[in-house]
C-alpha cells in the first residue's frame, strides 16, 4: 500500500509539471510616461498614461484567470499639478491651481474580439485581468496597463507636468489559475515573467525605478542625440600638403537620432590643440617646445582657427561625414626640420545649435 501511494504521488507531480512550464510571460514597460486624453476602449473623457504591456504565452491554449498579484503595488495613485475648474470672467481663460488628484490602474485586453477594460482596484491582493471564468483558449494573451484619472481630462493643463505624490509602484507578480474553478489560494500558479523565477517581482516602471518622474500632459519632446566620431585617421607625407596642396588626415562622422520630421538641425564644431592657440603646428614626436612646422587645418573646405566654431548645418536624422584635411605647409620650413616623426593632437567638440 505504501508503494502504491508513493507511485500515485509521483504520477500527480509529473502531470502537474507541464502546466507550470507551459505558461510564461513577458512585461515591457514604457520607457517614459506621458498623459493624454483617453481613447477607446478607455474612457475618452479621462486622462490616461500607458504604463506597459503584459504578454502571456501558453503551449496548449490552456489559460485560466490571469491575475496581477500585488507586491507593493497600490490600487490608487495620486499626482499633483495644475487643474482648473473655471475660467477667468474677464479673459475667459482657465484659471489653474496646483491640486492632487487620483488615478487608478486599468488593464485592457482583447480575447477573440471581446475587449475588456478592468479597473485593478480590488483590495484583496490579486487583480483579475479578465472577468470571465473557464479556459480562455488562447495561445497568447495581451493586457495593456494604463493609469486613468478620476477627473475629466478637460481639468488638466496641456503641456504641464504632474508629479507623483502617493501610491506604491514597486512591482507585481503574475499568476494564473490551475483550472477553471477560479483564482484562489491553492488553485493558483505564479508565472515566470521575462525569464525570471515564478514568484519573482516584476517592476512596473522602466529602468528599475519605483517612483515615476514628473509626467507631462502631452507627447514628450524627444531629446535629439548627437554622436561625433573621428574615423579614418591616417598619417601622411608632409610634402603632400605643401602650399595649396591638401591631404586628408581623418573624417568627422556625426550621427543624429530622435529628430523631428521636416526640421533642420545644426552644430558648431570647435577644433583645439593642447595649448589652445589659434594656429596649428606639427611638432617633433608631438612634443611642445620642439621644432614646429605650421600647417592649416581644413574642415568643410574652410580654414580652421583653433577655438573658433565652424558650422555644420542642414542636418536631420541620419549619419553624415566631412573630411578633415591638412594644407599650407611651408616647404622650406619643413625641409629644414630635423629628421623624425611630426604630429599634433587636436580635440574636436560639437555644440548643438537651436533647430533652424
Amino acid at each position: 500500500m505504501r508503494t502504491m501511494r508513493n507511485l500515485c504521488l509521483l504520477c500527480l507531480l509529473l502531470v502537474a509539471a507541464p502546466l507550470l512550464a507551459g505558461v510564461t510571460a513577458t512585461y515591457t514597460a514604457e520607457p517614459s510616461l506621458h498623459f493624454q486624453q483617453g481613447f477607446s476602449p478607455l474612457n475618452t473623457s479621462k486622462l490616461v498614461a500607458h504604463l506597459g504591456t503584459i504578454t502571456i504565452s501558453t503551449t496548449e491554449n490552456q489559460l485560466f484567470d490571469p491575475n496581477l498579484v500585488n507586491v507593493n503595488l497600490s490600487t490608487t495613485f495620486q499626482f499633483s499639478g495644475p487643474l482648473t475648474w473655471y475660467n477667468d470672467w474677464n479673459t475667459n481663460l482657465p484659471v489653474y491651481e496646483t491640486q492632487t488628484t487620483n488615478f487608478v490602474l486599468y488593464a485592457v485586453s482583447d480575447v477573440r474580439g471581446v475587449v475588456q477594460v478592468n479597473a485593478l482596484n480590488q483590495g484583496d491582493g490579486s487583480q483579475p485581468l479578465r472577468t470571465e471564468s473557464g479556459n480562455l483558449s488562447v495561445k497568447f494573451f495581451t493586457a495593456e496597463l494604463y493609469l486613468v484619472s478620476e477627473q475629466d481630462w478637460v481639468h488638466y493643463k496641456p503641456g504641464a507636468n504632474y508629479t507623483w505624490v502617493s501610491g506604491t509602484m514597486n512591482g507585481f507578480l503574475l499568476g494564473v489559475a490551475k483550472n477553471g474553478s477560479g483564482y484562489w489560494d491553492g488553485n493558483d500558479i505564479l508565472v515566470s515573467v521575462n525569464g525570471g523565477q515564478p514568484g519573482e517581482t516584476t517592476l512596473l516602471l522602466a529602468g528599475g525605478s519605483t517612483t515615476p518622474q514628473p509626467v507631462p500632459y502631452g507627447e514628450p519632446v524627444s531629446e535629439v542625440s548627437y554622436l561625433l566620431t573621428i574615423i579614418d585617421e591616417q598619417s601622411f607625407s608632409i610634402a603632400n600638403a605643401y602650399g595649396a596642396q591638401s591631404v586628408r588626415v581623418a573624417r568627422a562622422q556625426l550621427t543624429l537620432a530622435n529628430t523631428l520630421p521636416n526640421t533642420n538641425y545644426g552644430v558648431s564644431v570647435v577644433f583645439s590643440n593642447t595649448t589652445n592657440t589659434s594656429n596649428f603646428s606639427l611638432h617633433l614626436d608631438g612634443l611642445e617646445g620642439t621644432y614646429a612646422i605650421p600647417y592649416t587645418l581644413l574642415f568643410n573646405a574652410n580654414p580652421v582657427r583653433g577655438g573658433i566654431p565652424e558650422t555644420w548645418t542642414n542636418l536631420s536624422e541620419g549619419t553624415y561625414t566631412k573630411d578633415i584635411l591638412v594644407t599650407n605647409i611651408d616647404a622650406t620650413k619643413a625641409e629644414m626640420a630635423p629628421a623624425g616623426l611630426y604630429s599634433d593632437t587636436i580635440t574636436v567638440n560639437i555644440t548643438p545649435n537651436d533647430t533652424i
